[in-house]
This record gives C-alpha cells, structure tokens and sequence, in this order.
C-alpha cells in the first residue's frame, strides 16, 4: 500500500498520526470521497477479499465498494499509519426487526485513548466514528446510540431526530480475520435472491444531502429539496457515475 496515494484518493491532507483527531478526519473523509456501490454485482465481476486488489480498485481504479471491500482496506490504512484497529463482525437488522447471520456485515474496531466503531462500509450511516460508550451521540447529521445487546454484543441503533431510534445492528469485539467473510460475500454476489444481485447500488453523502443511484434512478437530497430522474439506458447510467461519483468503468462493464 502507498498511504500517501490512498490519503489522495479520499482528499486528506492533514497529519498523520495515530490519534482521535486524525481518525476522526480521515473516517469522514472517506466516507465523503469513497462511494458505496456494487456495480461489479451489476456486471458479473466478482471480487475477493484480497487487500491488493481491493486497494486496486478503490484507489488506482478510483472506484468505491461494500463493506467487505471498503471496510477491509480502510482497516489496512488504519493499521499502516500506526493505529491499533481490528477487523469486526456485525449482523444487520432486516425489515421485520431480526438480525442477518453471522458476518452479515465487516466493520473496524478501532483504539486510541478511547474505543471507537468505524464503518465506511454501511452506505447510509454515520459520518464519524462512534465512541463505544453508553448514551446518545451525533455525528452532525443524525442521533446513535450503542448499548449493550447481550453479554458480548452491543445494540447500534440510529435517529434522526435523538428520539425515536431504529436498530441497524448487532457487533463484538471479536477480531476476525477476512477469510471469515468469504463465504457471505460470495453469496451476496451471486445469489439471485440477494439485496445487491437484485438491485444496482452507488451512493454517497455530500455536504449538503446525498447522491444516490438506486437502479433505473437518480435521487439528489439536500436539507430543502429532493430530486429524482430516471436513468434511461446504460450510457446515461455510465455519465451519472462519472459525474456525480468520480466512477469510469472500463470498456468491459
């Protein structure tokens, strides 16, 4: 890994240190520049859970990605610069209020003079960190609150009012190693009844709202407004990932 062409992929210039600030910023910077997608789903490229081919794509190929690839590379980062992170495991809450299985979804612990939860992976959650302790916190945009589940696990929850909070997902602090996570995310590429084989993904949040195409849509949300248009064929899809997302796809998707 070049940490230096990693920090400029997600627009990072401050220092490089192993504390909470630098986390801090180099979590929200990433979540900022890295979209959340899986076009390779979309165009039957498979990918493994290889720390070289994930920074390919992400970095040189200037691509984004799902939590298995997003998460395990940002956790390579963190462990480059000096910072004591590990590779975690979480089961997302469906619909109906019931947990996914086992490596449902791959997050990072991280430590510093405090414990936190970080997830560039998600899609649609926090923008910073999360400081594993009780009681409600923001990251600016909406309301979390970690509580404990069980003897092992804690309850992430998210509000975006601090009121009214709604289940995302079941961790520990058990370090696990990616090949843990190999089984699940070869199902969530291939199976015809999987969320992302079923749908086309990319999505980031800005300043101001979020960019998101969500199959055959454009949404762009901002504070005071919405905005939807429908993506009418492959080459209007391939312009809207280009300019909202930094994303070219190569000749062969």
């Amino acid at each position: 890994m070049d940490i230096t062409s990693y920090l400029q992929r997600i627009l990072f210039s401050g220092p490089i240190v192993p504390d909470t600030q630098t986390l801090i910023a180099i979590h929200e910077q990433h979540i900022y520049q890295v979209p959340f997608e899986n076009l390779d789903v979309r165009y039957n490229q498979l990918f493994s859970l290889q720390l070289e081919k994930g920074y390919e794509k992400i970095v040189t190929q200037m691509r984004g990605g799902f939590c298995y690839e997003l998460n395990l590379i940002f956790n390579w980062l963190l462990n480059k610069i000096g910072f004591s992170s590990k590779l975690i495991s979480s089961r997302i809450f469906d619909d109906a209020g019931n947990p996914g299985p086992e490596f449902d979804h791959m997050l990072v612990h991280v430590k510093t003079d405090k414990e936190y939860l970080a997830d560039v992976g998600y899609g649609d959650l926090f923008i910073r960190p999360l400081e594993i302790r009780a009681g409600v916190q923001s990251d600016g945009r909406n309301f979390f609150k970690i509580e404990k589940y069980n003897d092992e696990n804690f309850l992430l929850s998210m509000s975006p009012n601090g009121i009214k909070f709604q289940k995302k997902y079941i961790f520990n602090l058990i370090h696990v190693t990616p090949d843990a996570f190999e089984e699940i995310c070869l199902y969530k590429q291939t199976n015809p009844e999987s969320y992302f084989v079923k749908n086309t993904i990319c999505t980031k949040p800005t300043k101001t709202g979020r960019v998101t195409i969500f199959n055959n849509k454009l949404i762009e949300k901002t504070t005071s407004r919405r905005f939807e248009d429908i993506i009418t064929d492959e080459n209007h899809l391939k312009k809207l990932l280009r300019t909202k997302f930094g994303i070219e796809l190569g000749l062969s998707m």
